[in-house]
């Protein structure tokens, strides 16, 4: 009889319990979607208060899809971007699964305008004007020094690009290294890198300078491209070497160094040889200037066995005779040049005797004295005429003044005259008399009533009367 195979019993996998399932999904998702960018239209946003976390959906507008999003409230405080319905945006976020929902969904960190952005657009339009100064020309870059021998560092003391530059340096060259600590990013970064790259310029025996962090998102390197920093690096008096660690774009510390690095460990193998390549170099150098000098030394030889056989006392003997054949000539032209000076020493003394001061001051007094006697004569004559032009004219004026004296004299009296006729008191001398009522002077009768109090006023005094009756003219 055949045997008969024995029966497989197979077994149903043990299923997942619901916890399971989503923990594993979690794990998954979220270690694959560590980082990533998404682009899309805020809708259904929601703000949580008082907590102030923000939650809502990114949607494709070409699709029918949808993804939920939530951005706590310092990320959001810090938005770039405005977050509103209708609004599109390019998040950076990292993929989270809500396990106890079963729930998708997408932890923003950071949302900007979608396209370009304004991030972007005033990072372009800030490399333009910097370009337009000329601050990224190629002739303004300055070469690295070859053996430098203070390395000057700026970065943050606890980032692993220090820890990369001191590795490469003291594995290629002997330099000192000085390190000026900073923030590499956030809002202070800028101004405390500009701090230090100045303070390190004041290290003596400085020869070049490393700047940089490691990588990051354009976020984390914002600070490198900040105008503050681009203007200190292109007014360092030595050299840069812009080491931000990062590939896909260059920032604008980039583009003003005078070298740029993708990585702080190549930024150090720039700035230094290597200490045994150098050796090498140096040993082949002095083998080959040995070999010039054996050389050298041989072809001098052959020369002098060649000069061996000629007779050097003729050759002394031509050369005496030339020495004397030049000092003769020399002889002869140092007298004439001699017999030149003493001639013209000879004319320039004697027009210095002519101008010395005692001569001039001789020469100006015997003028003197001549236009002296020469205007003496004129002199008197003009004080002559001038005196009795002086004593014409005295007496002219007096003879004026007694004039006009007369004529003023005359033309008081006749003023006299005609004011003594019009005065008053010259008209009482006649025998008239003034009328006084209560002080004033009465002209019209009907002003007074009979037994009113009247004054006379006469040339020889007043009368007090009193009105008996009052008679019209």
């Amino acid at each position: 009889m055949d045997e008969v195979p024995p029966l497989r019993v197979v077994q149903a996998p043990k299923p997942l319990t619901v916890s399971e399932l989503n923990r594993t999904v979690k794990a998954n998702v979220e270690e694959r979607f560590a980082s990533l960018w998404v682009e899309g239209e805020i809708a259904s946003l929601v703000v949580k208060q008082p907590a102030g976390h923000v939650y809502f959906d990114l949607k494709d507008e070409r699709e029918e899809a949808r993804v939920s999003c939530v951005m706590w409230k310092g990320k959001a405080a810090q938005s770039r971007a405005k977050l509103a319905n209708g609004e599109r945006v390019q998040v950076r976020a990292k993929a989270s699964f809500y396990t106890p929902r079963g729930q998708f969904q997408l932890a923003v960190d950071t949302a900007v305008p979608t396209g370009a952005g304004a991030a972007a657009a005033a990072l372009a339009a800030l490399k333009e004007r910097l370009a337009a100064e000329g601050l990224f020309a190629p002739e303004r870059k300055r070469r690295l020094p070859r053996f430098p021998r203070t390395i000057g560092v700026v970065t943050s003391p606890s980032g692993a690009a220090f820890g990369d530059i001191c590795r490469a340096v003291h594995q290629r060259w002997p330099a000192r290294i000085v390190l000026a600590p900073t923030a590499v990013q956030g809002a202070d970064a800028p101004a405390q890198i500009v701090k230090a790259l100045t303070a390190l310029q004041r290290v003596r025996g400085l020869h070049v300078v490393i700047i940089g962090r490691g990588g990051g998102s354009s976020e984390d390197l914002a600070a490198f491209n900040d105008e503050r920093v681009a203007r200190a690096i292109a007014a360092c008096r030595v050299p840069v070497v812009a080491a931000v660690g990062h590939e896909v774009d260059h920032c604008i510390a980039d583009l003003v160094a005078d070298r740029r690095a993708s990585t702080p460990t190549m930024a150090a193998e720039f700035c230094t040889p290597v200490f045994s390549e150098e050796r090498e170099r140096l040993d082949h150098i002095r083998h080959r200037l040995g070999n010039a000098l054996k050389l050298k030394a041989r072809s001098l030889s052959v020369s002098l066995q060649r000069l061996k056989p000629r007779d050097p006392q003729r050759r002394l003997d031509d050369a005496r005779q030339r020495i004397d054949d030049l000092t003769r000539r020399a002889e002869d032209v140092l007298r004439d040049r001699l017999r030149a000076h003493g001639e013209f020493l000879a004319r320039a003394e004697k027009a210095l005797a002519g101008s010395h001061p005692q001569a001039r001051l001789a020469t100006d007094a015997a003028t003197l004295q001549g236009l002296a006697k020469r205007l003496g004569p004129a002199v008197t004559r003009v004080t002559e005429r001038r005196a009795q032009r002086a004593l014409d004219l005295d007496g002219r004026l007096r003879r004026a003044v007694a004039r006009k004296l007369e004529v003023q004299k005359q033309t008081l009296g006749l003023a006299a005259g005609r004011l003594d006729a019009l005065s008053p008191v010259a008209i009482l001398a006649r025998g008239y008399g003034v009328v006084l009522h209560d002080g004033r002077a009465m002209t019209d009768a009907s002003a007074a009533r009979p037994g009113d109090a009247i004054t006379v006023r006469l040339h020889g005094g007043e009368l007090d009367a009193r009105v008996e009756a009052v008679r019209p003219p």
